[in-house]
């Protein structure tokens, strides 16, 4: 009865919990959930002196007296027969380790789990199918997103009493807790549709997509643990640190494990004190997550019924621009920038930096989600053609590059680069008599808005080529682009000390500009850097044109 009705409401998830709720698959779930538990318990609970005070238990990291090196000496009650535990850290350990384990293995291997499924329905051919079915591509996607990991679910649900439990006697508040829970729910949904997506794009892949997929989310997860620990959350860079969940664990600085952490205390946006209050840091980072999770639906939506369309319409590319740019403008140290009655320069251009780092990482996924490949080029090429009339043509083309669906996303990509940098010169514009490094800014942005023109250009040359293989040609040649320059300025500043020109045409170009140190680049420098990458820009532009006006030569 319960299943007819999942299959009323959702056949795919019908489909998907048949086929993965065998009974040993099931008992090899739960078995695994409470061996790890179990497991888990028992490292902890070894760490503990004897029930009897004994002269060989002595220290140990939930005793309560004064700290050797990394343990605590162990103090008896007054009738000499128990130590007194800190029984609080103890569980607080145990919560700790506990979410991380369900953190990792819920985006980690749901990620594999989602990929793995979409590249076998694609090697069986038997996604087409699905396309065809009755139900809309959302019903799908969701039935995928909810049935394949149902495995995982069952396993992750066991581990909720003894992670209650352990939290309670942690003394965490219970709101906290569910606090919790609500946002790797977001965390989940956000990372499990990027995989879905990535499980219909990167279908070329093979069966290498799953893992790839999966490491990607293991290497991020690592990266922003190793080296954003200790990042300001009152600076931009704490969107950053908001996409991993193990900064959102509750007292996660009260364990022994991580009692270094910078946390959200200072966390704000345009000057709101929002990281007072738990519960409000976790509402923020949910919206966040929601919101990106809804862009890649969009993107999902598309390129399930039309796999030759990009991910994104441009002007889905904008929304989802105008809300990246004001996030991540409101993360700026407001309180040092603009609410000091004193400048701080260094603050404003800390600021800046961390901006056009999460600005790199916008680009090159709008790169990806706007440029048209070969097909849909030919087509844009054959509407141009049906206009008779050549100056009803041109009257339509401008609206046509900023809004159409299969034209190039070159003036698209610009204007999204417009948006991006438009609130950062306002944000310049606050002190400017206060400002002595005013110019240093301005160059960095237009050298970042040129740099990113020359990569859109790049790959959109690169994906009109007519190779089977463009793909990873492109791939190869922004990779190149981006990696290349930064090791021939390294290079070139060995054997000439303090000439840094090379990096001009590099991703650190806006470093190299906003912090001069001991060198100092020139005005002529930077503008003769700019005027190349334009020139480099308008050249691929020159010769895609004429690629284009060989196809519709032959159309």
């Amino acid at each position: 009865m319960f299943l007819s009705q999942i299959g009323d409401w959702n056949p795919q998830l019908l489909r998907e919990i048949k086929g993965r709720l065998k009974i040993q698959n099931v008992l090899l779930a739960i078995s695994t959930s409470l061996l790890s538990q179990l497991v888990l318990y028992t490292f902890f609970a070894v760490k503990l002196p004897a029930n009897r005070v004994t002269i060989s238990s002595n220290y140990s990291p939930y005793c309560t007296g004064t700290q050797n090196t990394t343990d605590y000496r162990c103090l008896h009650d007054g009738l000499s027969r128990y130590y007194l535990i800190n029984w609080e850290l103890f569980w607080q350990d145990i919560f700790t380790w506990l979410s991380i384990i369900v953190i990792a293995a819920l985006l980690i291997v749901g990620t594999y789990l989602l990929t793995s499924d979409l590249a076998t329905e694609q090697k069986r051919q038997t996604l087409n199918f699905i396309r065809l079915s009755p139900q809309s591509p959302k019903n799908v996607l969701w039935g995928k997103l909810l049935g394949v990991p149902i495995l995982l679910y069952i396993a992750v649900a066991l581990t909720v009493p003894l992670h209650l439990w352990s939290g309670l006697e942690a003394k965490i508040p219970f709101l906290s807790i569910l606090s919790f829970y609500a946002l790797v729910l977001a965390a989940c949904i956000f990372y499990y549709s990027g995989a879905l997506l990535f499980g219909l794009v990167g279908s070329w892949l093979g069966s290498f997509q799953a893992w790839l997929a999966s490491g990607i989310v293991l290497g991020f997860l690592i990266i922003t643990r190793l080296w954003f620990a200790n990042a300001p959350t009152d600076s931009p860079i704490a969107y950053i640190k908001g996409l991993n969940p193990f900064y959102l664990i509750p007292h996660l600085e009260k364990s022994s494990f991580f009692t270094s952490i910078d946390l959200w205390e200072k966390f704000s946006w345009f000057k709101f004190p929002l990281g007072a209050n738990f519960v409000t840091v976790v509402i923020c980072l949910a919206f966040n997550y929601s919101v990106l999770a809804y862009f890649i639906w969009q993107g999902l939506s598309r390129f399930f019924r039309d796999p030759n369309s990009t991910i994104l319409s441009k002007q889905q590319s904008y929304w989802l621009t105008v809300y990246f740019a004001v996030c991540t403008l409101g993360l700026a140290n407001w309180q040092d920038v603009v609410a000091s009655p004193y400048y701080h320069w260094s603050g404003l251009r800390d600021s800046i930096v961390y901006i056009l780092f999460l600005n790199l990482w916008l680009f090159l996924f709008l790169i990806a989600f706007l440029v048209p490949h070969r097909q849909l080029l030919q087509d844009w090429m054959r509407y141009k053609k049906s206009f008779i009339d050549n100056s009803s043509w041109k009257r339509s083309s401008v609206r046509d590059l900023i809004y159409g669906e299969k034209s190039p996303a070159l003036v698209a990509i610009a204007l999204n680069a417009v948006i991006l940098i438009t609130p950062l010169i306002l944000l310049l514009s606050l002190h400017p008599e206060k400002n002595p490094h005013r110019i240093d800014p301005l160059f960095a942005l237009s050298i970042a808005g040129s740099l990113a023109m020359v990569y859109a250009a790049l790959a959109q040359f690169m994906l009109f080529m007519k190779n089977r293989y463009r793909i990873f040609w492109t791939i190869g040649i922004l990779t190149t682009a981006i990696v290349v320059p930064v090791i021939i300025g390294f290079m070139y500043g060995a054997n000439t000390p303090n000439n840094f020109f090379p990096f001009l045409f590099s991703v650190a170009a806006p470093l190299i500009i906003l912090y001069p140190g001991n060198h100092s680049l020139s005005s002529m420098e930077i503008l003769i850097a700019i005027l190349c990458q334009w020139g480099i820009v308008g050249f691929l532009v020159f010769q895609l044109k004429r690629q284009l006006e060989k196809v519709n030569e032959l159309l």
